[in-house]
């Protein structure tokens, strides 16, 4: 695939309408899953043919199982050939830039829009993903599975797709949640797994060297620190090449990644029971309930009263 093909940015899947249309199952428009068997041939090929002209970035982690047959995929422009019984996991820095389904192939794909990962990680679900673990699937998204492990991942995966097609509506949320809590569990812990098992060693550019390091301070500091300034003191750069590495690398300046990471953790941090605006406020460093306020509004859309309230 051309380099020079256009890169749609932050797409926010409608996941209720695309699962209607390749036949999968969704739930609040957060997670969604297909099963390849559930495609005709006819989906499967316009859904690929769309990757020839334009490169996507999706505001969700995408994992796909591959069960049988084999799947090429294009990441980052590095060409994967998935065979059976392998996983790839497509983080949301990264961009899908082709994409092949193999005759007769038959796989799992399952979506998690970025703020429900949040959520789930503070509100008592899964732990987050580590910065040095979501870089390492930034860098390194194809896991070769062991019988054990593909075992356990497609077992988990096939209870969450059962659970995504249940309709008992008063207890569904509940066995969503929890499937998929699983389901993310068992991937996770392929990233540890992996670095005890395989002692790789791969070169890693400095601006992704530098991107990774920019991605721990986030995560470290991004409530309490809002300056890019801060980061890049701390890798020792100036804060004009810290945005131009992270502009190559995510389609964004430092301080548009700053302000959608706060904006990430204000949502969260209104919707737990109890919360209070100012209590927001003052947990991510705003001079004041106003200036908080007019920053929400800025990233969301509406204030953090009308957020509270429409929840």
């Amino acid at each position: 695939m051309a380099k020079q093909a256009k890169i749609i940015q932050n797409i926010d899947l409608d996941m209720t309408g695309l699962a209607d249309y390749f036949k999968g199952y969704s739930f609040n428009n957060e997670v969604m899953m297909i099963r390849v068997t559930d495609f005709n041939k006819e989906l499967i090929a316009k859904a690929a043919s769309g990757l020839v002209t334009n490169a996507y970035r999706l505001d969700a982690l995408t994992a796909v199982l591959v069960i049988e047959g084999d799947l090429d995929v294009s990441i980052d422009y590095n060409r994967y050939s998935v065979p059976e019984k392998s996983l790839i996991i497509i983080s949301p820095m990264n961009t899908i830039t082709a994409a092949d389904i193999s005759t007769g192939g038959r796989f799992f794909m399952l979506n998690i829009k970025r703020e429900l990962l949040d959520r789930l990680s503070s509100s008592g679900g899964p732990k987050p993903l580590p910065a040095k673990d979501l870089s390492d699937i930034y860098q390194r998204p194809h896991f070769e599975l062991e019988e054990d492990s593909f075992n356990k991942i497609n077992k988990s995966f096939e209870n969450l797709y059962q659970y995504l097609k249940d309709n008992r509506k008063e207890i569904k949320e509940y066995l969503v949640i929890a499937s998929l809590s699983i389901a993310m569990m068992e991937m996770f812990s392929l990233v540890s797994e992996r670095k005890i098992i395989s002692i790789q060693s791969k070169h890693v550019s400095r601006k992704k060297d530098l991107m990774t390091k920019f991605v721990f301070l986030l995560r470290d500091f991004g409530e309490k620190e809002h300056d890019p300034v801060f980061y890049a003191d701390r890798l020792f750069i100036s804060v004009q090449y810290l945005s131009l590495i992270l502009k190559e690398e995510t389609g964004k300046t430092a301080s548009r990644l700053i302000a959608q990471h706060i904006a990430t953790r204000a949502r969260n941090m209104l919707r737990m029971p109890g919360s209070t605006i100012k209590q927001t406020a003052e947990k991510l460093n705003f001079a004041d309930q106003s200036s908080f306020g007019k920053f929400f509004k800025k990233e969301t859309g509406i204030t953090p009263k009308k957020f509270i309230e429409s929840l």
